[in-house]
Formats: structure tokens, C-alpha cells, sequence
């Protein structure tokens, strides 16, 4: 099938998922964190008590998770994305208006769960339910959606915190989420299917998965370290990404660049995986998408200069926009689609643990005297071993 094609039977679905992720950005830590210094100001709290408090939201939304992902299985795309939305719109409309902490923190709960969690899902699993020949580029061109949101969203908030505030920045945002969610109710995504429906089978679903099947099953194991990886070890390479610099003495002013080139090449890269995922499939693919971060952790080891940072970033992004194709196209190709919902839930619950665990332990290394150079290559070594279990991964398929 040409990408033409493509479009024109799969283009409303794919364009749906963008939406999705797009809409998702309200509830990411890159937007929330734009008002950040703000909600301290107004709340008397300190960096770490802040901080304290989002990692706890944060945590508590991945633990929900594993219920409200399960729950895309069980209703069509544009319900879920329905309830997301109104919840993410209700989100941030409690924010501006939070008077205590206990609103604060449920607020923030509510954007990350309704957020990062719920509408991300639903923006990459109603792709990923497309068929095998063309999933890869449904997610490809879905996920291109949370690239989106960064590039654009940052300007536009910060000019109207700088001008307006940041609680009218929040109940701006609750408008476009409202005027989203109409749209959802106005429209329906072209060939959406129920995933109890026919339509919204595949392959090895004669069997239905629970949740402790899948953590005991071994091709899920294998894959596990994989989708670990990139999450956890991107997150602890951005969170000390001040520390890297003055470090490997890389210049900050070429750090506004290096973050672009991150953007950039995660888009490049997430497009092109799509294609290859569709010709070659997921499981032969998991072999070579974690290449990227691979050696961007060798580079911190043992390349220095100042535009060594370009490179860096540059390939951490390119796996950051593998991977988003990838994992949802393997697990697909594992269990099925009529259950990805659980089963895509249950893994980005284990990857938000892991992303909420390497700042803390990066932190741990770097205060008791590890070096940079060490960590890379400690973190090189686990994603190396990571893709040599992924070889395993077609004769553990279910």
C-alpha cells in the first residue's frame, strides 16, 4: 500500500491519534512545569516539596493506570477519549482555581492520569489496532502529535503567564481542551471499532491475557527491559542535563539547539520506524530501536567537545521517536489488539515507576562521586543487553 493509500483509508484514524497526543500536552510535565515556579510562589512551597509532591501524582496516576487502561478494551476509542478529555479540561480548570495544597495535588493528579496517561493511550493504541501492514506508520504519524505540543506550546504559554498569569494561562488551556472535546462528540473517528467488535481483533487473540499471565510470561519478560530503557534512562539524562553540560563542558547556550535537534530527530525517526515497521514488523525492529540511546550513552562516555552535545541529543531523540513506534507495534504483535489496551497500560505503568526512579538514583551515583562517564557507560551496557534479549522475542511469541 502506498502512503497515498495510507491516507486516504487510514488518514482520519492516524489523524485522530495525533489530536490525541496533542491534547496530551496539558498534561505532561514539559507544559505543567512552564508554571511551575508560579505555583510555588502562590503555594509557599520549596523545590523539593513541589517536587515531592508531582513525583507522588505522578506515581499515583501510573498505579490508576493499570485499571484505566484496561478500560480502552472495553468501550470504543471515542468514548475513552471523550472521558479523557473532559477530565483533562476539568484538570486544569481545578488548577487555576486551587486554593490548598489539597487541590493542588489533586489537580495535578487528575492532568497527569487524565493526560499523560489516559488520552496518550488512546492517541497510540487506536493506531496501533490498525493492521499489521500499515501500524507502523498509524503510530508514526500519531505520536507525531507529542513532538507537536513541544515545539509550539511552550511559546504560547509562557507569553500569556508573562502577560495574563499563569492561572488565566491554565483556564485557557481548559477552553481548548473544551473545544476539543466537541469536536470528539461532534465527530467519529473513521474506522473505529469496539474492541470486543470483529473489527477489533487480531491474530494470537484466541486466548484472553490477564495481567499476571503477561508479568509471567516470558516473551514479556524479555521485552520488559526494553521498554524500561528508554523512559527511565532519557528521564535521568534531561532531568541532569544542567549537570551534563558543565560537566563535558558543553556550552548552555548550544542547549536551546541540542533540545531542538532532540525534537527534530525524534520526529524524523519516529516517521521513518513506521515504514520499517510495517515491512519488517515490531519484533525484528526491537532489535535496532534502542541503537540510538545506545550510543548517545557512549558518546557521554567517551566523546568530549562542545558540540558533542548536538550528537547527543540528537540520537537520545531519535530512539525517543523509535520507541514510541515500537513498543506499542510489539506488543501488538505478542498479544494481540483486542487486549492491548491492558497490556499497553500495564507497561507504561512500569515505565512511569521507572521514570520517577532514575532522577533519584542518578542522583544517589552523582552525589557519592560517579561520573558522568560512568554512568553512560553503565547505561550503555543494560541497553545492549536489552537488545540481545529482543532477538529471543520470535521464539517466545505467544
Amino acid at each position: 500500500m502506498t502512503y497515498l493509500d495510507f491516507l486516504r483509508r487510514h488518514g482520519a484514524m492516524a489523524s485522530f491519534g495525533y489530536s490525541m497526543a496533542l491534547m496530551s500536552s496539558f498534561g505532561q510535565t514539559f507544559f505543567i512545569s512552564l508554571s511551575g515556579p508560579d505555583i510555588r510562589a502562590a503555594f509557599g512551597l520549596g523545590n523539593a516539596a513541589f517536587g515531592s509532591l508531582y513525583s507522588a501524582a505522578t506515581l499515583a496516576s501510573g498505579v490508576t493506570m493499570i485499571w484505566a487502561g484496561g478500560v480502552l478494551d472495553r468501550v470504543s476509542v471515542r468514548v475513552y477519549a471523550t472521558a479523557a478529555l473532559a477530565g483533562l479540561a476539568t484538570a486544569a480548570l481545578s488548577l487555576s482555581l486551587a486554593g490548598n495544597i489539597v487541590m493542588l495535588g489533586l489537580s495535578l493528579f487528575m492532568l497527569r492520569v487524565f493526560g499523560q496517561g489516559m488520552l496518550g493511550h488512546a492517541a497510540i493504541t487506536s493506531a496501533a489496532r490498525l493492521p499489521s501492514g500499515v501500524r507502523g506508520r498509524a503510530v508514526g504519524l500519531a505520536t507525531l502529535g507529542f513532538p507537536t505540543g513541544e515545539a509550539i506550546l511552550p511559546g504560547i504559554a509562557l507569553a500569556v503567564i508573562a502577560s495574563l498569569g499563569w492561572t488565566v494561562a491554565w483556564k485557557m488551556a481548559a477552553s481548548v481542551l473544551a473545544l476539543a472535546l466537541a469536536a470528539v462528540l461532534w465527530l467519529r473517528p473513521d474506522g473505529e471499532a469496539p474492541a470486543s467488535s470483529p473489527a477489533g481483533r487480531a491474530e494470537p487473540d484466541a486466548t484472553a491475557p490477564t495481567r499476571l499471565s503477561i508479568l509471567r510470561d516470558r516473551a514479556f519478560l524479555a521485552f520488559l527491559p526494553s521498554i524500561v530503557a528508554p523512559p527511565a534512562i532519557m528521564t535521568g539524562y534531561l532531568f541532569y542535563q544542567r549537570h551534563l553540560a558543565e560537566t563535558k563542558g558543553w556550552p548552555l547556550e548550544l542547549m536551546a539547539a541540542s533540545l531542538t535537534g532532540y525534537a527534530l530527530a525524534s520526529v524524523g525517526c519516529g516517521v521513518l520506524m513506521g515504514f520499517a515497521v510495517d515491512r519488517f514488523g515490531g519484533l525484528r525492529m526491537s532489535r535496532l530501536h534502542l541503537a540510538g540511546l545506545f550510543a548517545s550513552s557512549l558518546m557521554l562516555a567517551f566523546v568530549t567537545g562542545p558540540f558533542a552535545a548536538l550528537a547527543f541529543f540528537a540520537l537520545t531523540g531519535a530512539t525517543a521517536g523509535a520507541n514510541n513506534v515500537v513498543v506499542p507495534a510489539v506488543l501488538a504483535e505478542l498479544y494481540g489488539t483486542r487486549h492491548l489496551g491492558m497490556v499497553r497500560a500495564l507497561c507504561l505503568s512500569v515505565a512511569v515507576v521507572a521514570s520517577a526512579a532514575t532522577p533519584i538514583l542518578f542522583g544517589f551515583a552523582i552525589d557519592a562521586g560517579v561520573t558522568v562517564e560512568s554512568i553512560g557507560i553503565a547505561c550503555a551496557v543494560y541497553l545492549a543487553g536489552a537488545s540481545a534479549l529482543n532477538w529471543l522475542l520470535p521464539g517466545l511469541r505467544r
